[in-house]
């Protein structure tokens, strides 16, 4: 260690040090810095995950609540029934949206109409299901 002795005043040796920074920002070495990194990227990575999971889940509810189901049923496995009763404001269509959810319903519409004589629906009134 060395000591350097000069003859500047105290009062000039108290200025000096403003001069200098007065905070240090000390840099981790590389090794360090590259280990951060990759906690960063993991905990992102973490975070990403929960999120999709959260909207997953949120999704999935929201489509319960409207009724929405993820899961096609089959056409033969629900049988339709006989006849069906004409709720207010039904069409043919509807009806047959109803009763044949998944698939093109213009068929089964037809079948209904052909059915029913082709007149206009009234609410309340049962309305055959021809069968295939």
């Amino acid at each position: 260690m060395a000591a350097v002795i000069t003859d500047i005043p105290s009062r000039w040796a108290a200025d000096a040090h403003r001069d200098q920074p007065r905070h240090l920002t000390v840099l981790p070495p590389p090794r360090q810095r590259g280990a951060r990194q990759a906690v960063y990227r993991r905990r992102q990575a973490i975070a990403l995950v929960v999120l999709f999971l959260v909207a997953w889940v949120a999704l999935e509810a929201l489509a319960g609540v409207l009724g929405v189901s993820g899961d096609p049923v089959p056409a033969s496995t629900s049988p339709q029934p006989s006849s069906v009763e004409v709720r207010p404001g039904d069409t043919y269509w509807t009806i047959a949206s109803r009763l044949q959810p998944q698939g093109d319903p213009r068929p089964l519409v037809d079948r209904l109409v052909a059915s029913h004589g082709g007149g206009g629906l009234q609410a309340g009134e049962r309305l055959v299901v021809p069968q295939d």
